[in-house]
């Protein structure tokens, strides 16, 4: 199945585009847009520098340093403000920047350690200079990178993306294609940011395709929507925000989503200006979707990946009306993309310019993303799990952790839930559910959801967790997926307990 459609690169914002600070109240159309953004491309021309990394929280300046870089193809390195020391070395060592600009003082003893000198401020950031040393390590990039995401992954060392201008802006231009007919004519569209801006779906499905349609992009820091470094700390705080802003959009990650169904059960009233929200970064359980659906949550799944540019489908149909193939589909690809499966693996062509300091794809290569799918009869993507992540239990069946790990999570008692029993006789997992949930509320649940499983696939013990999974200890990727690997090195003893010697 392949799509050719191309798109302008140019990033032109139309008239009755809007970027609003939800603490400071103040508002930009498109004149004083266009007006800060030239500002800022000024700035980069002053600084003449190859590379920069943004180390921030979501703010206006964010997004227009952000647009002036795509405008002006300078190469940028967004980064998420909960990035650890040890991250931010390793980007910073990898990609070999003349400045990093930050909305904070870095520590003392990290600048000390990193070789950094404070130069001033650029509008709200700070601006830090980086060692020649530093600089002469930098990568090799392909030629057209314009920005770097650097991706987790399940193993290893973070992988830096590097995507070209024209793939971000292709991929927001198929996004306002998909869904402008989903938002009843509204003249312009509110769109409230809850995912950080440095995570790539937030920063062009949720930044670039709003404005690109000439809506508005409503922004928070982290401590306004509720969230403690990548951990949300404050639910109803960002429950509230929700209510108060009456967003038109929103992109969630599941347990998000799963946040949002759970409220809505215990009254919150979901807001009449919901319109389309978007739910990816992980497989999500058909029940859950159908409750979401039947609280008037208006659900459309989709798969993506930073290699292509965040996202690959979408669905066209919200949960509320979808077919039972379609609940279980991410929809059909963009229309920019060509798209294809080969030996039940999903493949995209060139979707992005190469891995930094690796060799690129060659043009209009197949790029295999390592996810398993199929097509539905109707030519929808399902998606059934990573090619790298099955299970084969020592009686030889294959098991998709994933599919499992959604029907754990769908009801919200587990939050997470981590499927292990590779080469073993039986599976097991490492869950995490609220304090407020009892041990014996836990088994019973996990009683009630083996039950719906074959016996091959039931969790027959578990290790039940402290503290949940977080990006901060290394346990999660930047949109919430499991880092498997780092994941059974952690709690190796703990699985280990969970089969006892015969």
């Amino acid at each position: 199945m392949k799509f050719a459609v191309q798109f302008a690169a140019p990033f032109e914002v139309p008239a009755s585009a809007r970027l609003t600070d939800l603490v400071s109240g103040q508002s930009l159309n498109q004149s004083a847009i266009e007006a800060a953004v030239l500002e800022w491309q000024q700035i980069l021309t002053d600084l003449s520098a190859q590379r920069l990394v943004l180390w921030a929280d979501t703010s206006l300046d964010w997004v227009l340093l952000d647009i002036a870089c795509l405008r002006c193809q300078q190469l940028l390195v967004p980064l998420p403000l909960f990035a650890s020391h040890g991250q931010l070395t390793h980007v910073l060592s990898a990609v070999g920047p003349e400045f990093l600009l930050t909305d904070r003082e870095v520590p003392t003893e990290w600048a000390q350690q990193l070789g950094l000198t404070l130069r001033g401020r650029c509008r709200s950031f700070y601006l830090y200079q980086t060692p020649a040393a530093l600089q002469q390590q930098a990568q090799p990039v392909p030629a057209g990178t314009q920005k770097i995401t650097f991706t987790s992954g399940s193993t290893g060392q973070p992988k830096g993306v590097c995507l070209s201008a024209q793939t971000q802006l292709d991929t927001a231009q198929s996004l306002v294609t998909r869904i402008a007919p989903k938002l009843q004519a509204q003249s312009q569209p509110r769109h409230l940011c809850l995912l950080p801006l440095s995570l790539l779906l937030e920063n062009i499905a949720g930044v670039y395709a709003p404005l690109l349609a000439g809506g508005e992009v409503l922004l928070m820091p982290d401590a306004g929507r509720g969230f403690a470094g990548s951990s949300l700390a404050n639910p109803q705080q960002l429950l509230g925000l929700i209510s108060q802003t009456q967003p038109n959009s929103l992109i969630l990650v599941p347990e998000l989503l799963q946040l949002l169904v759970q409220a809505a059960l215990k009254g919150w009233p979901v807001p009449a200006s919901l319109q389309f929200i978007a739910v990816g970064g992980a497989k999500v359980a058909v029940d859950t979707l159908r409750q979401a659906a039947a609280l008037k949550l208006p659900v459309y799944q989709g798969y993506g990946l930073s290699e292509c540019g965040s996202v690959v489908a979408l669905c066209s149909v919200d949960a509320a009306n979808a077919t039972d193939d379609e609940l279980q589909s991410a929809g059909k690809p963009l229309p920019h993309l060509a798209v294809r499966i080969e030996q039940g693996e999903i493949q995209v062509k060139t979707p992005f310019l190469g891995y930094m300091g690796q060799s690129a794809p060659e043009q209009n290569e197949w790029v295999a993303t390592g996810d398993l799918g199929q097509w539905t009869d109707d030519g929808d993507l399902q998606i059934l799990g990573r090619r790298n992540n099955l299970l084969i239990s020592s009686f030889g069946r294959n098991i998709s952790p994933e599919w499992v790990e959604s029907e754990l999570t769908k009801t919200g008692l587990v939050q997470q839930a981590v499927l292990c029993g590779d080469a073993k006789p039986y599976c097991v997992a490492v869950l995490y559910a609220a304090p407020t949930v009892s041990d014996a509320q836990l088994n019973d649940y996990i009683d009630w959801v083996n039950q719906q499983l074959p016996d091959y696939a039931r969790v027959a013990r578990y290790h039940r967790l402290t503290t949940p999974l977080s990006q901060a200890e290394g346990t999660l990727t930047s949109n919430g997926r499991p880092r498997r690997a780092a994941i059974v090195q952690a709690y190796q003893q703990q699985i280990a307990a969970l089969y006892p010697a015969a």
